[in-house]
């Protein structure tokens, strides 16, 4: 029969594509599967939907809970796993027949820890014709080499094309952040023994038109700012030489964007932003590296706060005027 593969799918607010994605996991080739509907506080029809299929197939298992957001969603799906495999599958999201299959194939064979797949994007309700992303791993690489190329950001780092072995994802925290696939892959990638990749797409992606507000720019901002951090802990951590450098940069860089355009916007929590200054504040000459833009906010954010907070209103106006161009 083969080892059983675990599926976890967060829902919230998707009745227009739950059906999609749920058969396309129940329609896999590979059936020793159980598939975890967490339903996260959705306010529209689909967690009678979850319970629908649940009735209907014996390897679906539901989670209701109040909403908590998709970190904690897919959190609630990791510990309900029973699977020795978890995979993830977003709820707007649909995967292609085979890709269990040949996904825990590849693990089984080549004993890895994590297995990688290509992927595919789709313009929101656009289903026959998508973007193809090849990445062209190369199952030659040593583990570190993964690693690296991971870790520095020259892979797509989320996690709904990729198979895990379960064990690699106990007490792993996913943060209550955006870009928390970012946040985890770095421990993720540090714990893994060995690595694959299958040169084939798997997985297909929605791609929403995103019109980005204010909040949401903050937001992102900080959950860059807490995933570079997170790098850079995990590379000093393990002793990771070649990727501590950028991921340090990238965190100073995000820290300083994030602080410069909250004293235009008022919305971090004063526990937030007094650790994002204390983050800044540890080594000021390792700020030496960071670009001249970077190193002129961080000097009026500490010098000539009413300039900083010009900055960071310059930076939304030309957001705003990035966005209208988006929409047009």
């Amino acid at each position: 029969m083969g080892k059983l593969v675990s599926v976890v799918v967060p829902v919230y607010n998707a009745e227009k594509y739950i059906y999609k994605a749920v058969d396309s996991i129940l329609e896999q080739t590979y059936k020793n599967i159980e598939i975890i509907l967490v339903d996260d506080g959705s306010p529209d029809n689909c967690p009678g939907i979850c319970d629908e299929y649940a009735l209907k197939d014996k390897r679906v298992k539901v989670i209701h809970q109040k909403n908590m957001g998709l970190s904690a969603a897919r959190t609630s799906g990791i510990l309900e796993a029973q699977g020795e495999y978890i995979g993830f599958v977003d709820s707007d999201d649909w995967i292609e027949v085979d890709m269990v299959e040949k996904m825990i194939n590849a693990a089984e064979i080549n004993d890895a820890d994590i297995v990688i797949c290509d992927y595919k994007t789709f313009n929101g309700d656009v289903e026959d014709v998508g973007a193809i992303h090849n990445q062209y791993l190369s199952n030659d690489w040593s583990v570190e080499k993964f690693r690296d190329e991971f870790l520095l950001d020259h892979y797509a780092n989320f996690m709904c094309n990729k198979l895990y072995r379960r064990n690699l994802l106990k007490e792993i925290i996913i943060p209550n952040i955006i870009f928390e696939d970012l946040y985890v892959g770095a421990e993720l990638f540090a714990k893994a023994n060995k690595i694959y990749y299958v040169e084939d797409c798997y997985y297909c992606y929605r791609v929403h038109a995103s019109f980005t507000n204010l909040t949401q720019k903050i937001r992102r901002k900080y959950g860059l700012f807490m995933a570079w951090r997170e790098h850079e802990r995990v590379c000093e951590t393990y002793g990771y030489k070649n990727p501590l450098e950028y991921s340090r940069l990238r965190a100073q860089k995000a820290a300083i964007s994030l602080l410069v355009i909250n004293e235009a916007t008022d919305y971090l929590s004063s526990e937030q932003k007094e650790d994002a200054e204390a983050y800044l504040q540890k080594d000021d000459k390792a700020l030496n590296g960071l670009p001249l833009k970077h190193q002129l906010q961080w000097w009026t954010y500490k010098s000539m706060r009413p300039v900083c907070k010009i900055f960071g209103k310059i930076s939304i106006f030309f957001d705003k005027l990035k966005q209208l161009k988006y929409k047009k």
